[in-house]
């Protein structure tokens, strides 16, 4: 029986919706799958295969095409390693991670070696900034720099805020199974004209079982031995991670914080518009 899906047809629906966004882009990018103790990983290579490497680690059930369509404007420069979280609605097994130990940072450690990168730039999107962060408390040196794009692990979203956007929509369609309701929850962190996310959202919330852990923010001292430069574009209207909060809490927790970076009128997920921008900040920083 599947670990994380509620049934087969759920898993089948996301995987197309999956392959349906990678085609759409209209990219080369090549599979490469890495097996590691904690289960097969795959990871989407793309772009310049002669340019800087920058390894990403997506959003919570984002997985590689999502990651890859908000950076697509690089490709020429760079030359991108999406790395597909296990245990997540990706390509990757299915397998469940704990959270608490360094779990995350072994397998990373593994798949960056099945890779072949002993070092490169990073960029770690929301759930895929705690990952960032696991990995440079355990292996520093092989992150270049580092930039958080609307990162988790670093504050915490305001309860109020939480409980009216966020918990009582999630209960409410809980209770009646209405899209009205899920729509509600879902347009808190999603831009309303985003019918892509809208549509894969409602998919993972209706078929995938969800993962409710939530990660230990992190702390200077876990941190306190990492020196590469710190980049972060934050929003300012994030319901999950508030831009302001984080921009406070960042620089008393990195070493080398370079810039942090607040989205206008942003929410959680950035709008598409904002795409272009938040590349240029990556060419600006890695370069």
């Amino acid at each position: 029986m599947s670990a994380i899906y509620k049934n087969k047809q759920a898993k089948i629906d996301l995987m197309n919706l999956y392959d349906q966004k990678l085609q759409s882009l209209q990219i080369a990018y090549k599979n490469i799958d890495v097996n590691t103790k904690f289960g097969n990983t795959r990871v989407v290579q793309a772009g310049n295969n002669n340019g800087k490497k920058i390894v990403l680690f997506h959003g919570y059930n984002a997985g590689a095409p999502l990651t890859l369509e908000a950076v697509i404007g690089l490709m020429d420069t760079y030359c991108f390693y999406a790395i597909e979280t296990v245990g997540q609605a990706t390509k990757s097994d299915e397998t469940t991670i704990n959270i608490k130990d360094d779990s995350f940072a072994l397998w990373a450690d593994e798949v960056l070696d099945g890779l072949q990168i002993s070092s490169a730039n990073f960029i770690g999107i929301s759930y895929g900034a705690f990952i960032l962060q696991k990995l440079i408390t355990y292996k520093p040196y092989k992150v270049a720099s580092c930039i958080f794009v609307v990162p988790s692990g670093i504050v915490s979203g305001n309860i109020w805020e939480s409980i009216t956007k966020l918990t009582l929509p999630f209960m409410r369609y809980k209770i009646t199974k209405s899209d009205t309701h899920l729509r509600s929850f879902i347009k808190a962190f999603v831009p309303e004209d985003d019918t892509f996310m809208m549509k894969m959202l409602t998919l993972i919330m209706k078929g995938v079982k969800l993962d409710t852990r939530i990660p230990k923010l992190l702390k200077k001292k876990d941190i306190s031995h990492f020196n590469s430069p710190v980049y972060i574009i934050a929003a300012k209207n994030d319901v999950y991670f508030p831009g302001e909060k984080i921009k406070k809490r960042s620089t008393e927790l990195f070493n080398n914080i370079q810039e942090v970076h607040l989205l206008n009128d942003s929410k959680h997920m950035p709008s598409k518009e904002t795409f272009k921008y938040i590349q240029r900040k990556i060419k600006e920083w890695i370069q």
